[in-house]
């Protein structure tokens, strides 16, 4: 046990370029999706002006689609890759939010909340994707603890995504909140294309 939780040799898994790389990306994930599963029922109420029934009922259907695209998306990486498909979840993300951005500047109400929030659970998906390529790059006897140790480290530094976009809602109000959330899911689109289109080995 207590070989398993030196400290030198989690410092190190941590520091290899290849899984810090897909710690930034899950932590723009989570960042993402904690945002998400704290604000979304009241941007749709306040900030497109939907009712509390209608809203309640887009947040079920988030999670539905959410809950329904992990498998699948965990199988096509299997087929397809691993960044390919995390790159789908991540435009499906600065589609989804920007539509929810429009929805609420534009008074576009369910036309544009609905594909809005599906697309949103997508990309939500992010963590099938992007889980499976740390168990890639982790050997058997690292996938124990060295799996805990790089998704305590992305989900508490993500965890910080309801205090950010409830400050910048509180700021510049709900689109520009919302608007946060798409840029972060076009940060994680340019790493990955960055990656995928220059070589980059990670």
């Amino acid at each position: 046990m207590g070989e398993r939780f030196a400290l030198g040799p989690l410092v190190e898994l941590l520091s290899r370029p290849r899984i810090l790389y897909t710690t930034a990306l899950a932590t723009m994930g989570a960042f993402t999706w904690q945002a998400t599963a704290s604000f979304l029922p009241t941007f749709l109420e306040v900030g497109t002006g939907l009712s509390s029934a209608l809203s309640a009922l887009l947040f079920s259907v988030y999670f539905l689609v959410h809950g329904g695209t992990q498998p699948v998306t965990g199988s096509v990486s299997d087929r397809i890759g691993r960044d390919a498909t995390a790159m789908v979840t991540m435009s499906a993300g600065v589609v989804g939010y920007g539509t929810l951005v429009a929805a609420a500047t534009l008074d576009l109400g369910l036309l544009a909340a609905v594909p809005g929030v599906g697309l949103v659970g997508l990309a939500m998906s992010w963590g099938a994707p992007v889980q499976s390529r740390f168990m890639d790059l982790l050997s058997d006897a690292e996938r124990g603890a060295g799996f805990g140790l790089v998704r305590t480290a992305y989900m508490v530094t993500g965890a910080s995504g309801s205090v950010v976009v409830g400050t910048v809602s509180d700021a510049a109000g709900w689109p520009a909140a919302f608007a946060l959330l798409a840029c972060v899911m076009a940060l994680g689109l340019a790493t990955l294309s960055a990656n995928s289109l220059f070589g980059l080995g990670y």
